[in-house]
């Protein structure tokens, strides 16, 4: 197995092990400040996975595809991660605290294109990401072994263009009295 991708699955359970033993902590066992700890923990997650992912490089290993995902995941978790937590500990509030769920609201119109933008440059941060984490492999990988690295570029770069047009874009250019 390729360790990079061992690493990548090792980095998802471990996150979601933090995450589980934080609301337990909090909810649960009414451990606040070990909750805390826990929750604030996760970060360091992606700084094991960056450091694997770079030692590894730096050692003469050529990337494969799992380089690039582990940009992606990296991103993903610097991106997307307190919207995880945030969710996961509503959820866990809801469950154990006999607290209320967010009202789940239907967006129309000008609000459903707010929320596209918002949800475009949330993605756009994500891929800038990724495209910094794979653009500075290329000062310690051989051109020559640059093959997944460039994939994964013209991915991001690809994805990016893609979302606008499928997601804000159309939704901007829609008549008023067409339906959302």
């Amino acid at each position: 197995m390729n360790p990079i991708f061992l690493a990548i699955i090792l980095g998802e359970v471990a996150f979601w092990m933090f995450l589980a033993l934080g609301l337990l902590c909090r909810y649960v066992w009414k451990k606040e400040k070990l909750s805390l700890v826990l929750l604030a923990a996760t970060p360091l997650i992606d700084l094991f996975l960056l450091g694997v992912t770079f030692i590894d490089l730096s050692t003469g290993t050529k990337p494969t595809f799992f380089h690039g995902l582990s940009a992606a995941y990296i991103a993903f978790s610097i991106v997307y991660g307190h919207q995880t937590i945030k969710w996961a500990d509503e959820w866990a509030n809801h469950k154990w605290n006999n607290g209320t769920l967010p009202e789940k609201i239907c967006l129309v119109g000008e609000a459903k294109k707010q929320e596209q933008w918002r949800s475009f440059y949330r993605f756009c941060k994500c891929s800038l990401i990724m495209l910094i984490l794979i653009g500075s492999a290329f000062f310690i990988v051989p051109f020559q072994d640059t093959f997944w690295l460039i994939y994964w570029l013209i991915a991001i770069i690809s994805s990016v263009f893609i979302w606008f047009i499928m997601g804000p874009l159309r939704l901007t250019t829609k008549k008023q009295d067409t339906p959302l």
